[in-house]
């Protein structure tokens, strides 16, 4: 059995058990305590898991982590995938960029003067100013505590009148019918800056896709310019993007 056959399952069990430990997938699997390890790690590193004492243990009873959850993983995936999406601001201009653990983690790796960043993320500020060749905007209207992002009636008026080059989006959920998150109001700002966006990026690690839990949608796939990704689609999830879509994996 591969590593990925593996990770399937164990998210199947989990999504009864909750809680495994590391002793019973050794027994459940007949491989090695070393091996086990190597899958949990897998699992925690890419945000599918959390780690316990002894084990690993469901995020949620959905499998979609909120925000302040998320932000605790640390994920050499999602670095890999923030440097690619930072190359991608390349010329001065507006961009917009949503609340998401890996996004945020882009201002570092900027170098382009010019640029001016947008956003509803109030961890996205925080991480971005510290770029001082970046100027940072912030949506104004209510926060979002837990999610830590800002929304309003207000905002969505404001947004009519920009037009940004690029759009980054990050996604808990991708099927055939659209990119997803876990948050309407969140998902009813993004789907305003996408109309008012020239091209539309998505970062989303391998294991969202076709994940369901998510229920308020930010996009059709037809309307991503570019995916950013960890390992090559299936066949028939390419068929959800337009034949044009530019793919590139850490």
């Amino acid at each position: 059995m591969s590593q990925q056959e593996r990770i399937t399952e164990i998210k199947q069990l989990l999504e009864t058990k909750h809680e495994l430990k590391t002793g019973y997938l050794v027994k459940h699997f007949k491989v090695s305590n070393d091996t086990v390890r190597r899958d949990i790690l897998k699992l925690v590193q890419t945000g599918q898991a959390i780690r316990i004492y002894g084990g690993i243990a469901a995020l949620n009873l959905t499998g979609v982590p909120e925000y302040l959850t998320r932000t605790h993983i640390l994920s050499t995936i999602k670095i890999a995938m923030a440097k690619l999406a930072a190359q991608l601001i390349n010329s001065p201009g507006l961009y917009f960029l949503g609340t998401s653990t890996t996004l945020v983690q882009m201002g570092q790796y900027i170098d382009q003067n010019g640029v001016t960043i947008t956003t509803n993320s109030i961890d996205n500020v925080v991480s971005f100013i510290q770029n001082r060749k970046l100027k940072v905007e912030i949506i104004g209207g209510t926060v979002d505590n837990l999610n830590r992002y800002t929304y309003s009636m207000t905002a969505l008026s404001e947004i009519r009148n920009l037009t940004f080059k690029k759009v980054f989006i990050g996604a808990s959920g991708i099927t055939a019918q659209g990119a997803f998150v876990i948050n309407e109001n969140d998902a009813n700002l993004i789907r305003k800056v996408i109309q008012q966006s020239q091209q539309v990026i998505l970062i989303a690690e391998n294991y969202k896709f076709g994940n369901q839990a998510s229920p308020y949608k930010l996009c059709d796939c037809q309307d991503v310019d570019i995916l950013i990704t960890d390992k090559s689609l299936t066949k028939s999830a390419e068929k959800w993007f337009k034949p044009k879509l530019r793919i590139l994996r850490v």
